[in-house]
């Protein structure tokens, strides 16, 4: 204990004399902390969805494999099923005791809400279940009985948040709403019928209330007729899943074939085009992480995840770089303590505690940071992660203790290995350089510092570059003075919003940026089999997204057959088709009639994605044959200048037809920005991460300036005393370090070649790898690494040869 207390007391006394140096060794691991920290609570807090109740140990997501709405048309494991599979599942397999429909919560979609002697309000997430849903879902009641809380139509169950903003209380019980789901809705009256709280916790089904309408109790009659809708089930305990997934596999596919010869369709012929049906059970633990479209959390994590892990080890370099500069002004402690008798062990240790006391004040600091850097990085991630009330701190806590280890480690272990290896009669004689073994390890980790250094400024290069090809893209559309109304389309509403002053055109089309729906379809052209996307169009809505017509044209009121069978293609499906498409005829067959259609125009493809997905081979109708005429988008074109004011009138005709449904709509142009919003906030992260990650390369590489120049004090003495100037000195010790720093271009250029390639596939519409951020990545490089070490090398240039040569 006596020798700990020493031990810390000289740790402290070296803290104090190298301010400077000390200060850059807490900054720089609290900078790395700091990601790992950010890093940690946020994977705690993804891997924490559905864990709010041990119940839900038995609670599985039922996946269809299907392609309907899928965004590329191809058959995908969807979370919206066929609402037959609740009642196929409950009543075949007998692991299931129960299993509920749920309403799809499509986009978050938001309905109405009017209490008793009250306002109407946007309510999302509210879901329309059958009677099952408190049977599978284990939720706390607050008020009412889980058990009959759904028993009947016509009941609605809110969590407390909801209760409390509809009524400013949650005792609601017997209290009525009015709900309406979209603008001309009646509206249906609910009873309250119960109170949920908030599960602590993240939930992967959103919502804020179960209501049971009656929608949701029974299944299409006519095989041909199918509803899509989200389908849980619960099993018994302790159930086999391997044995479970077998019977689901075997009970869906025999109810799919039944469905298939039913419609009088070949399943032998679905088979032979390459689909393949399919049913499983997800457990819910792991729906979060599995979503059925995108990226999972983690695919979207892993460029943050890369980016902290290189600026962590950057920091650990660096902090080993700066000890190992020092270590000639301990160099004499050392020797002393070996020839009065400490062990090599208790130097370790000693210079360890040192490294330690350091973590331990960079841990403090990082803490700090994390409090507040949090608020930006819950905006980044849509999150609410907090540090202090975290929902298992104790938790948190031994996962920091962890990392404060690990970093005591991975930082101080070599340089206490390297002070305690000294040979103390070489450094009691004055001899330091044999004593300091280890300048290639050190050069590599410089060099290895400025690869992830040069990596991470070509990767901003190559980002910024691809950005302004995306923001500067031609989107094959006006995106400017284009409004969406989130509703369907109405003539006699329409009617009224185009006579307002302003408004240049009203439309509608189920393909638009920040709102499409595209319905797969099969034509038959000159016998040939081709797959197109079906998108519904009102009369004017191309024109009024203001696309190109390749040949042919434009629908026009003009020409009644427009209305029944004529079509406008887009360039992809152009290809698909062949030369000259225009006035060529195409069929649709169903199961009970043939459907032609003739191809009146070819318009130039327009996005209404991000630029991760290619455009899709497309047939624009006006006629609902085949297609929906369901858009929920409703297009106002509004002339250049009071939009404002347009857009309040436009909301006041909204108030006056629809006073139940307060009006939604947002413009297009804002749709862009969402859809870019993810890659600029990766772009904006890697040139946060590239200038910490060079200045604390720059600070590595001043360590090691520092440390060649003392070693090499005698051989500049000598040189000074020979006649060298002070340039020379300067030069000479200069191209050392640019060699270092050419070396690590050259490992870095492949490198960051590969990593950036791989990142721009995941474009479908992209630049080539250019090669500007390469050249200005090495020259900025090589000018910061002269200029860092021209300060050190300076000063040693100017010291006087008398005080290092008096002793030889």
């Amino acid at each position: 204990m006596t020798m700990f207390r020493l031990n810390f007391r000289i740790a402290v006394r070296n803290l104090l004399k190298n301010k400077a140096y000390a200060a850059i060794n807490i900054a720089g691991l609290s900078l790395g902390l700091t990601a790992f920290i950010l890093l940690l609570l946020y994977m705690n807090h993804e891997r924490s969805y559905d864990e709010w109740s041990p119940g839900l140990e038995n609670v599985y997501q039922v996946r269809e494999r299907h392609d309907f709405s899928s965004p590329d048309n191809q058959e995908r494991w969807q979370d919206f099923v066929d609402s037959r599979a609740a009642a196929l599942l409950g009543s075949k397999v007998p692991s299931i005791t129960y299993a509920t429909r749920v309403d799809n919560n499509w986009d978050n979609e938001a309905s109405s809400v009017r209490p008793e002697r009250g306002e109407p309000q946007l309510v999302k997430g509210l879901l329309d279940a059958d009677e099952n849903f408190f049977r599978v879902f284990p939720y706390v009641f607050v008020w009412g009985d889980p058990v009959s809380a759904l028993k009947k139509p016509g009941t609605v169950v809110l969590k407390q948040a909801t209760a409390l903003r509809l009524f400013g209380t949650d005792r609601v019980l017997g209290k009525t709403v009015r709900l309406f789901r979209w603008r001309t809705d009646p509206g249906q009256a609910l009873t309250v019928t119960g109170v949920i709280k908030e599960p602590k916790g993240p939930q992967s089904l959103a919502m804020s209330g179960i209501l049971r309408t009656g929608n949701r109790d029974k299944d299409p009659d006519r095989p041909a007729a199918s509803t899509y809708c989200a389908v849980y089930v619960r099993t018994r305990p302790a159930a086999d899943t391997s044995a479970l997934a077998k019977t689901v596999s075997r009970v869906y596919l025999e109810h799919r074939k039944w469905l298939f010869a039913a419609r009088k369709i070949s399943w032998k012929a679905y088979r032979a085009k390459g689909n393949y049906a399919g049913m499983k059970l997800l457990p819910l633990k792991q729906v979060h992480a599995n979503p059925p479209f995108g990226e999972n959390w983690l695919e979207k994590l892993k460029p943050l995840l890369v980016i902290s892990v290189f600026l962590f080890l950057i920091s650990v370099i660096n902090f080993v770089n700066l000890a190992t500069a020092q270590s000639v002004q301990r160099a004499k402690e050392v020797g002393v303590k070996k020839v009065l008798g400490v062990y090599r062990r208790q130097l370790v240790l000693q210079f360890l505690l040192e490294a330690g006391l350091q973590a331990f004040l960079a841990l403090f600091v990082c803490i700090a940071l994390v409090e507040l850097l949090l608020p930006a990085f819950n905006a980044h991630f849509g999150v609410s992660l907090t540090f202090w009330h975290h929902p298992d701190i104790a938790s948190l806590c031994l996962q920091l203790l962890l990392a404060f280890v690990l970093v005591s480690l991975l930082a101080g272990l070599y340089p206490a290995l390297v002070l305690a290896n000294y040979d103390p009669v070489r450094v009691l004689k004055g001899s330091y350089e044999h004593g300091l073994k280890g300048l290639r390890l050190r050069n590599a980790l410089v060099i290895f510092q400025f690869v992830i250094s040069v990596s991470f400024i070509i990767a901003m290069g190559v980002m910024q570059m691809q950005m302004n090809f995306m923001t500067h893209r031609n989107l094959g559309f006006e995106k400017a003075h284009l409004i969406n109304l989130r509703t369907n389309y109405s003539e006699d509403f329409a009617e009224r919003l185009r006579r307002i002053p302003g408004v240049e055109s009203v439309s509608t089309t189920t393909q638009v940026l920040g709102n499409t729906f595209n319905v797969p379809e099969e034509i038959t052209y000159k016998g040939r089999k081709i797959n197109l996307s079906t998108v519904t169009v009102s009369m004017d809505a191309l024109s009024a997204l203001k696309v190109r017509a390749v040949s042919g044209r434009l629908f026009s009121p003009n020409f009644k057959q427009d209305t029944i069978n004529s079509v406008v293609i887009n360039e992809q499906a152009a290809k698909l088709i062949g030369p000259n498409p225009v006035g060529q005829a195409y069929d649709v067959l169903s199961e009970k009639e043939k459907n032609t259609f003739r191809i009146i125009g070819v318009i130039a493809d327009y996005h209404y994605d991000g630029f991760d997905k290619p455009v899709l081979p497309t047939v624009y109708k006006v006629t609902a044959l085949g297609g929906t005429s369901s858009t929920n988008n409703l297009l106002l074109r509004i002339a250049a200048g009071n939009q404002q004011a347009v857009l309040a009138r436009v909301a006041a005709e909204w108030k006056r037809m629809y006073p139940d449904f307060p009006v939604r709509y947002f413009p297009v142009a804002d749709a862009f920005e969402q859809v870019m919003q993810a890659d600029i906030r990766l772009k904006n992260l890697t040139a946060v991460f590239s200038v910490l990650s060079v200045v604390l390369s720059l600070l590595g590489l001043f360590a090691l300036s520092t440390f060649t120049a003392r070693r090499r004090t005698r051989e500049i003495a000598v040189r000074k005393v020979l006649g060298a100037t002070d340039l020379q000195i300067v030069s000479m010790l200069n191209r050392s370090f640019v060699v270092l720093i050419i070396a690590a271009n050259l490992v870095a250029w492949p490198v960051a070649y590969l990593l950036m390639a791989r990142w721009l596939s995941g474009y479908a519409y992209r630049i080539d790898v250019p090669l500007f951020p390469f050249a200005a990545a090495t020259v900025l490089s090589v000018l910061v690494c002269l200029l860092t070490v021209s300060i050190q090398a300076g000063r040693a240039a100017q010291a006087d040869p008398v005080k290092a040569l008096k002793y030889e």
